[in-house]
Formats: structure tokens, sequence, C-alpha cells
């Protein structure tokens, strides 16, 4: 008896079916945060447009603001979709900066 039938026969195939479950369910809740937070974020602009036309009467230059796809790849990195110069990223400092005052 081989050193690989021996450990089948204690369960290891068991037991990487129970892993590739563990994976699968680790990658769909991985992927249902990552739709939360881009939800959360859309939202986020919304309000901050909202915000920006009430206080100072003007439509906030966001560019468009479109809702976000959840059929792209979402094991995708966020960060590297928008340039670091963007005007995203200058909208997300200017909102940090108010939320520190």
């Amino acid at each position: 008896m081989g050193c690989w039938d021996i450990w089948a026969s204690r369960g290891g195939s068991a037991q990487i079916a129970f892993l590739q479950g563990e994976r699968r369910g680790q990658e769909n809740l991985k992927k249902d945060l990552v739709r939360r937070i881009k939800m959360l974020e859309y939202a986020l602009k919304q309000e901050r447009a909202k915000y920006h036309k009430l206080k100072y009467g003007t439509e906030l230059n966001q560019g468009e603001i479109k809702p976000p796809t959840y059929d792209s790849d979402e094991g995708n990195d966020t960060e590297t979709q928008s340039p670091p110069n963007s005007s995203h990223q200058l909208s997300w400092k200017q909102g940090r900066q108010l939320l520190r005052q």
C-alpha cells in the first residue's frame, strides 16, 4: 500500500472536497462584500453631490455618476481601476478632510 493509498483511505479526498467548498464559500463572500462596498460608494457619491448642491447651489463636478456594475470581474482591486490623480481621488481626499473637521 502506497503513501497516497493510506492518505486516501484516511479521508484525504473528503478533506480536499471540504477545503474546496470552504474556498468557494470565501470567494462568494468576498464577491458579496465587494458588491456591497460598490453600492455604498455609489450612494455616498450621490449624497455628496446632493449635499453640495444644497449647500452651494451648484452641481458637484464629479463627472458622470453611474451605478456600479456587478457583472465585471469582482476579484480585481478597485484601486487599480482609477488613476491616482483622478477627480475621484481628489473628491475622496476632500471628503476625508471634511470628516476630520
